[in-house]
């Protein structure tokens, strides 16, 4: 891929003497530090409820962690082909082509260990200094800084509560300049729970393709909707790459299991960073993976379990004062509205940490229509949720 076509590196300009590093470019804030900073208050003894990361507490399918097993006992921890073993993608291309209602060739399959990689790949084909990137705000903080990294320029557009944290097309629209070059597409959306609607997410793959833009249309939250509730797809055309990830819906984020599926032009370039990058996903990770993918009926319980965690936390936060809540559709999250506490959200994040022993994620690391606000993650046991909430409440009345 290159600025102009599917294919190829784009032009790289040499930085003068004194430039930064490309690693200075990032901002670095992450709800990881929170968990840092957690994880020394636990190790003091203190109970804290882990409200900040969104890793699941549910176990991943048995049949996964069984084929891994086998596979190691058998040996199998050798290097595959870098863009997976070839009979594995061959089985995730039939599921891919099944859920996206497409044909999906297994040479557009690839497996990567992290879905980031899929969003890293496109911008290293496609970015020049200077070029644009559309990301949503809030959205996925790694978004941005990627595109930070490989020298372009993140240009937020707008998921505003009173839209249903549903971006307007018009507003995307007028944000498009000459020098921009990505959309990035997340719905279900992470920080928010929203999903885009079907016209929404049309116009914005006709916005894209009036402008020659490529897409990269984040899917890992696509299983965790609300039960019954559709979730329409982005229309993907010869410049959309499929960035999916079974971390949040098959409860597996420590496996690092990341599926692109990527134009036919794109497969020679993503190969290639492959080579020069990760050389390719762990053998026996790939080949638990058709079994992971067959699991629907694990992923369908997850999905009424944290329906009704969604219900439980948004019904909890809707009565605490000063806090408002745009109810979520799908994924692991809710983001609540905490403006009305007076205070900055890094600083509120930190007092609920430190006095209340609830750990949130400030809603300004999300970017900046987040300010304000507080995620919540549904990676825990009602119980512990609904204990989370009467902390939160009773610190925020004592405000």
């Amino acid at each position: 891929m290159t600025g102009s076509a599917a294919t190829g590196v784009g032009h790289r300009h040499r930085p003068g003497p004194g430039a930064a590093a490309p690693a200075d470019r990032l901002l670095g804030g992450s709800a990881f530090a929170l968990s840092a900073q957690a994880r020394r208050l636990e190790a003091r003894g203190v109970d804290v409820v882990r409200l900040e990361v969104g890793q699941p507490d549910l176990p991943g399918p048995p049949a996964a962690v069984a084929a891994a097993t086998r596979e190691l006992a058998g040996g199998h921890a050798g290097y595959t082909d870098p863009a997976g073993d070839p009979l594995v993608r061959e089985q995730v291309a039939a599921h891919y082509a099944a859920r996206l209602a497409r044909p999906v060739a297994a040479e557009q399959v690839l497996l990567l260990p992290g879905s980031n990689l899929a969003l890293w790949f496109t911008l290293l084909g496609v970015l020049a200094p200077g070029d644009e990137v559309l990301v949503p705000d809030p959205g996925f903080p790694p978004y941005a800084e990627l595109v930070r990294l490989a020298g372009g320029t993140p240009v937020g557009y707008p998921l505003r509560p009173e839209h249903g944290h549903v971006p307007d097309p018009a507003e995307v629209r007028a944000l498009v300049t000459a020098r921009t070059r990505v959309l990035v597409v997340n719905s279900p959306h992470n920080p928010t729970g929203s999903v885009w609607p079907r016209d929404c997410l049309a116009e914005l793959a006709g916005l894209a393709r009036r402008h020659g833009l490529h897409t990269v249309t984040d899917e890992a939250y696509r299983e965790l909707a609300e039960p019954g509730l559709e979730t329409p797809l982005y229309p993907a055309d010869e410049r959309t790459v499929v960035m999916d990830s079974l971390s949040k819906s098959h409860s597996m984020c420590g496996w690092r299991i990341g599926i692109a599926i990527v134009p036919p032009a794109a497969v020679r370039r993503f190969t290639d960073l492959l080579v020069n990058t990760n050389c390719c996903m762990p053998s026996f990770v790939q080949r638990a993976i058709p079994a992971a993918l067959a699991a629907g009926g694990h992923v369908a319980r997850a999905r009424a379990e944290y329906a009704h965690r969604r219900a439980l936390l948004v019904d909890g936060l809707s009565a605490v004062p000063r806090v408002r809540v745009t109810r979520p559709r799908g994924g692991l999250y809710v983001l609540a509205d905490v403006r009305d506490s007076g205070l900055d959200d890094r600083r509120l994040a930190g007092l609920l940490l430190h006095e209340a022993h609830v750990a949130t994620a400030p809603g300004s690391l999300f970017g900046a229509h987040g300010a304000g606000h507080l995620r919540l993650s549904l990676t825990l046991p009602p119980p512990r949720l609904t204990e989370g909430v009467a902390r939160l409440r009773t610190r925020l009345e004592d405000l």
